[in-house]
């Protein structure tokens, strides 16, 4: 599926318990039984009012992509359900009781560069810039599916989130209730959440972009596991919820390498992994 997919295999298969059925926990940038895999804190980071890492419901574990005939398939490990969490949890610093918070959209860069010279900013309105809309959330595009040459925007503010991630970080750092990790930077799966590519108020959403194809559809528990996706990843935390969606790739884009960035609206955790 991407460049980097195809050149860690023979390392991988040297290394790869998944194959003997054995668990280990997913590191970034991990090649798992045919998935490339990303892995996120779950100790830690994320956030919902006062509750950091084990205890909050808006936080990524990690994520995996895999290519499978014509399309892309996505699995996703997160402390939050899909279509909302069923006990409203209040966000950053709010005591307001949110019911609508969902996901972002996913954006996937296929000009990204891990040496630096593109952040998300600069890929804005791009061609090789894609953004799958996959669940309902405040995107202005109202379709599920699969858009080119895409820009996003931040719905954070609007869903009583993080709009500055240094303030994010900073409460990260200073979470009591995490006292061993005091100081801890917070990562955004295979990238920190202070490098450059972000930007201090990322998009989390698609704003403009042309509609490419509507092929988005759902995968089952059971989907996933017969793909193989990671869910044995051990997962130190209190909330664990694990879905997955596919879509078709437009066919120019197959075998290319990108940066996958997924977030919530309310940017309370994000994850990326290429």
């Amino acid at each position: 599926m991407k460049n980097s997919f195809v050149r860690k295999i023979a390392s991988a298969l040297l290394i790869s318990l998944g194959a003997l059925g054995v668990s280990v926990p997913a590191q970034a940038a991990t090649f798992i039984n045919g998935w490339q895999y990303a892995n996120d804190d779950q100790v830690y980071d994320g956030s919902n009012g006062s509750q950091y890492g084990r205890s909050s419901q808006y936080d990524f574990y990690g994520f995996g992509f895999k290519q499978v005939g014509q399309e892309l398939y996505v699995g996703i490990n997160t402390s939050y359900k899909l279509g909302g969490s069923s006990t409203p949890a209040n966000t950053n610093n709010s005591s307001r009781v949110l019911a609508g918070v969902g996901y972002g959209d996913l954006f996937l860069d296929f000009g990204y560069n891990p040496n630096g010279g593109r952040s998300f900013n600069a890929a804005q309105g791009k061609a090789n810039l894609l953004g799958v809309k996959f669940a309902p959330n405040d995107s202005t595009k109202t379709v599920n599916g699969v858009y080119t040459g895409v820009a996003g925007k931040s719905v954070a503010g609007t869903n009583q989130g993080y709009t500055n991630l240094n303030s994010y970080n900073n409460a990260v750092k200073a979470d009591a209730d995490n006292a061993a990790f005091a100081n801890k930077n917070s990562n955004f799966g295979d990238l920190a959440w202070g490098n450059t590519y972000f930007g201090n108020n990322p998009a989390n959403v698609i704003n403009t972009g042309t509609l490419a194809n509507n092929s988005v559809r759902s995968l089952s528990t059971a989907d996933l596991a017969a793909q193989l996706f990671p869910t044995t990843v051990k997962i130190d935390a209190q909330y664990k919820n694990i879905f997955g969606f596919a879509f078709t790739l437009p066919e120019e884009f197959r075998g290319m390498s990108f940066l996958a960035t997924l977030g919530f609206e309310c940017s309370n955790d994000t994850i990326s992994g290429y």
